[in-house]
């Protein structure tokens, strides 16, 4: 929350630097939510760059958001939807969730889960990362990876295990993801 906080004071001051973590960090999430309601790569580009424009724009303005993810995805949100209806598009309306906050968008959480996951094994050394992601992700036998990556069995079965110890611990307090990590 500090280094958020810190990023925020930064961007308002107009660090360039502090824009581009931002950029970086929600830039693909975003796109996927615009996505998700336009169908049209291109456009969904097109509302998350603007946003991404309108943030810059009104950094000075960032005492009055509470959150800035949620100010984003509520941007793209009604963005998607105003080109939708220009476009004369019929936009599903879901009563369940309707006014209700973006945060709660089922859409809007897998993103974050997977944002999340993402973020944890990159952070992994890099043949923990390469294993994992081949045996647990991609389902290659051991015996498999061990040929590709000229190591041992036994050295497979070790940097698979670290790696999930280490994503336990950098994922702990999250359930949903340790509910997952521990059936691998």
């Amino acid at each position: 929350m500090a280094a958020t906080n810190d990023l925020i004071s930064k961007l308002k001051k107009g660090n360039s630097e502090a824009y581009k973590v931002f950029f970086d960090a929600f830039y693909e999430r975003l796109y996927a939510y615009s996505f998700q309601y336009v169908k049209d790569r291109f456009v969904a580009e097109e509302i998350v760059e603007n946003t991404m424009v309108i943030l810059w724009e009104r950094r000075r303005k960032m005492d009055t958001i509470s959150s800035v993810k949620s100010y984003l995805y509520a941007i793209v949100r009604n963005a998607s939807l105003d080109y939708l209806k220009k476009q004369n598009k019929r936009i599903p309306l879901d009563l369940d969730s309707h006014d209700l906050s973006v945060s709660l968008d089922p859409f809007v959480l897998e993103e974050e889960v997977h944002g999340l996951l993402n973020e944890a094994l990159n952070s992994l050394p890099e043949k923990c990362r390469k294993v994992f992601k081949l045996s647990c992700i991609e389902g290659i036998k051991y015996k498999d990876i061990a040929e590709d990556m000229q190591i041992s069995l036994n050295t497979v079965k070790s940097q698979r295990a670290r790696a999930i110890q280490l994503l336990k611990q950098k994922l702990k307090g999250n359930p949903l993801l340790e509910i997952l990590l521990s059936t691998l």
